[in-house]
């Protein structure tokens, strides 16, 4: 019973703070082109969430992010509380490659279009190297780093499907250098396949070292550089 009224504050909150923190940044991307209060906005939203679920987060390894840089992170992702908690910890503007399915419920396709949410189409391929395209632009264009999820969607709790390529080719082509992020313990207080938080769980986030694209190859390294990553994340899940 305590899990589940835990579980209807943590929605109820999650629903108002959309809507309230929804509205003001449809308004503001009408004139705040660089994202100076959009992203204050969206840092509390993620940390109203976060409070409201009531669980105890752990951060390692911020102070290994340059400042004053942009990056592509890549996560880990067994939950919907990996959203909030990313927003709420790194130190950077961030965006997501987000799913195109989500682009089509009203009102929440709005603040994701505010947002400068990038859609992706995970069937088609054509489709998905458009969208490292148009991160690509938004990079040149806004001071913004990009969080990318590469298993395309929830894994269960402690395991990691196959990550795709987009995001490693991005970074190479970007420049940029990637963050890989583990992720811990989302997956056992909220579930993939679950709308009930469990008893709370210390979640743990783990900012790993950047690692260097500006002198990698797309055709040569991408390879590489995503089993790099992949092995970093698993081997501290």
């Amino acid at each position: 019973m305590i899990n589940i009224i835990r579980s209807f504050w943590f929605y109820f909150n999650g629903v108002i703070s959309t809507l309230l923190i929804g509205l003001l940044v449809i308004f503001f991307s009408f004139f705040d082109k660089k994202n100076l209060f959009i992203s204050k906005f969206v840092r509390i939203w993620a940390n109203w969430v976060c409070k409201s679920s009531g669980i105890n987060i752990e951060v390692f390894g911020r102070d290994k992010l340059p400042r004053n840089e942009n990056f592509i992170f890549v996560s880990n992702h067994e939950s919907i509380l990996d959203i909030p908690i990313a927003i709420s910890t790194l130190p950077c503007n961030i965006v997501f490659l987000a799913k195109k399915e989500l682009f089509k419920i009203p009102f929440f396709s709005s603040i994701l279009n505010s947002l400068g949410m990038i859609k992706v189409d995970r069937k088609n391929k054509e489709e998905a190297y458009r969208s490292v395209e148009n991160a690509l632009k938004l990079l040149n264009l806004k001071n913004t780093s990009i969080l990318v999820y590469p298993e395309g969607t929830r894994s269960n709790p402690g395991q990691l499907l196959k990550f795709k390529k987009g995001s490693f080719i991005l970074a190479i082509e970007s420049g940029l250098s990637l963050v890989p992020i583990t992720i811990r313990n989302t997956g056992l207080n909220l579930p993939a396949r679950s709308t009930i938080l469990n008893d709370k769980i210390n979640i743990q986030v783990q900012i790993h070292k950047p690692i260097k694209t500006i002198k990698l190859d797309v055709e040569s390294d991408k390879d590489e550089l995503c089993f790099q990553t992949e092995k970093i994340i698993s081997d501290f899940l």
